[in-house]
């Protein structure tokens, strides 16, 4: 292998010399970046972020950044798989706004590369051009030219030799914001993107973009031949002090606050739904709301320095799905009952809190009213079509009094949505509720014609024979346990006819933990500790 190999090099020539050089610098940084990825990843997993800022259908075709600490400056280089940075040049104070842009022009390249930024900047300065970093090589660069005629008439002028290189599907070019002044460009054919942060003196900087601040630094990843992702590179402590704000009230008691930074350290350790897009957690309610530090104040700061790392575990393992929501209505639910998925440390449980503060909870009691038209229009939009709306009841509820399963009986069917689709469907605030209406009454649904039997029609038989009216709820035993017997408004009594309200309590999927009940937990006095371990069945923090 090695002979053929040496054998192959001699051919290529001095024709084809650059290009094999070209090919080296890319193999080894291939190489570089696996044994990066093996070595590092361990070590730096609930360490750093690369958070997701704009990108998809918002990725950019110019990322602006403003410094305006009293350093200034700005490093420029790239970050490997771990987020440690590398750099690899530096603008000095006076470059106060620079933006990025894709590599869309012609430039001449000077036929030198170098070794450093210093030396390939020096070079290209004696043309009043710019330093290049192009696949592990410095190069310089001169000129900014719209077509590859007008570059390749320049080069014949400049009488120095080189070439002319066009823009790249993958290079991204730095400039002063405003201008057409070019200060750096950067391509290392997808393998790494181009990283700037701030210069930092002694204390730690923030960096303005599109009117917030980001500690941390800025990953920009050109999507092949499209436009630029802009990642958001932050130790994992300062993203949590981002998300706190905007996740719970900044002002909350600081035992809830601690909770919250637990859970929003856990939830981002684990998060993997963006890796394929090259970032880690996007900054929306699709992950977790995070605008840099925009919100955050030293209160809250508090409570992310006293859990410092600290994150949820479950048999020895961390917590994959540290979820959490506004309020459960009176109790959390088992996450079978709401995703289908068994997990061990998301069960329900009946939620004293709440209810004592629930005065103070906006729409914690809240009700819907629908007309058959409506429900009818509705269920067809998402197809859940049954024909026109006869009859809507619960037909089913879980151990905890929330809505598993809802049904429908229409003029061209019957059709039943159980467990998360019950809130979805429905757009309702939670899974906590109860349904009335129609043709009047309520009562217990016998068959999937949409007939009912009115409550106080109903009896029971005991084993001696003795019949007694049904006081309450009436449960049935099911291969689960018990469950109560759910109640639906009797059949409207034309098509189409009647209307049904809704009336529920809480505030989201009610799986994991309450953020009203870890405030109301709280002002009883009560530990982050043991609001975590009330909401989160059998879990460690560490």
């Amino acid at each position: 292998m090695d002979a053929d190999l040496s054998k192959t090099v001699c051919i290529v020539g001095r024709q084809g010399e650059d290009a094999m050089k070209k090919w080296c610098r890319i193999f080894l940084l291939s190489l570089l970046l696996c044994i990066a990825m093996c070595a590092g990843a361990q070590a730096a997993e609930h360490d750093m972020l690369r958070v997701g800022l704009k990108y998809g259908n918002e990725a950019m075709d110019e990322a602006r950044l403003q410094n305006y600490s009293p350093f200034g400056g700005y490093a420029l280089g790239y970050y490997d798989s771990s987020c440690n940075f590398v750099q690899l040049a530096a603008l000095p104070a006076s470059y106060e706004k620079i933006s990025v842009i894709r590599d869309q022009s012609y430039h001449i390249q000077l036929a030198e590369t170098f070794y450093d930024y210093a030396s390939a900047s020096a070079r290209a300065a004696q043309y009043g051009g710019f330093a290049a970093y192009d696949n592990g090589a410095f190069v310089a660069r001169v000129g900014n030219y719209s077509d590859y005629g007008s570059a390749q008439s320049a080069l014949y002028s400049l009488g120095t030799g080189g070439t002319v290189v066009g823009g790249s599907s993958t290079g991204v070019t730095v400039i002063v914001t405003g201008t057409s002044t070019i200060l750096f460009e950067f391509d290392q054919s997808g393998l790494y993107s181009l990283g700037i942060r701030p210069v930092e003196a002694g204390q730690k900087t923030v960096t303005w973009f599109r009117g917030y601040r980001y500690y941390g630094g800025f990953e920009y990843q050109r999507v092949t031949g499209g436009a630029i992702n802009v990642i958001n590179v932050v130790a994992m402590d300062d993203y949590v002090k981002g998300v706190i704000p905007w996740e719970m009230s900044k002002d909350w008691p600081l035992e809830a606050l601690k909770a919250q930074a637990v859970c929003a350290r856990t939830y981002a350790a684990c998060q993997t739904k963006h890796r394929s897009q090259g970032f880690d957690i996007c900054a929306t309610t699709h992950c977790q709301v995070y605008q840099g530090t925009a919100a955050s104040s030293s209160y809250s700061d508090s409570a992310v320095d006293q859990t410092a790392g600290q994150c949820l575990y479950y048999n020895g393992q961390i917590v994959q799905e540290a979820v959490y929501y506004s309020s459960n209505g009176g109790a959390s639910e088992d996450s079978v009952n709401v995703w289908g998925n068994e997990v061990g440390y998301l069960k329900g449980k009946i939620d004293p809190y709440e209810g004592q503060i629930a005065s103070r909870i906006s729409k914690y009691n809240w009700s819907t009213t629908y007309t058959a038209a409506e429900l009818t229009n509705l269920l067809s939009s998402k197809g859940y079509g049954v024909g026109t709306v006869k009859n809507m009841y619960v037909s089913a509820y879980t151990d905890m009094g929330n809505v598993y399963s809802v049904t429908f009986v229409g003029t061209s069917g019957t059709k039943t949505i159980t467990r998360e689709a019950c809130r979805s469907v429905l757009n309702l605030r939670s899974q906590r509720f109860t349904i009335t209406g129609g043709a009047g009454g309520s009562g217990y649904g016998v068959n999937e014609s949409g007939e009912s039997v009115d409550a106080g029609s109903m009896r029971v038989i005991d084993g001696s024979g003795s019949m007694a009216s049904i006081a309450g709820s009436a449960y049935v035993i099911t291969s689960s346990g018990t469950a109560a017997l759910g109640q639906g408004a009797a059949a409207t009594g034309g098509a189409g006819s009647g209307s049904f309200t809704i009336t529920g309590s809480g505030y989201g999927h009610n799986v994991g933990m309450s953020q009203w009940g870890a405030y109301a937990m709280a002002n009883l006095g009560r530990s982050y500790r043991e609001i975590l371990q009330f909401y989160y069945t059998g879990v460690t923090i560490a």
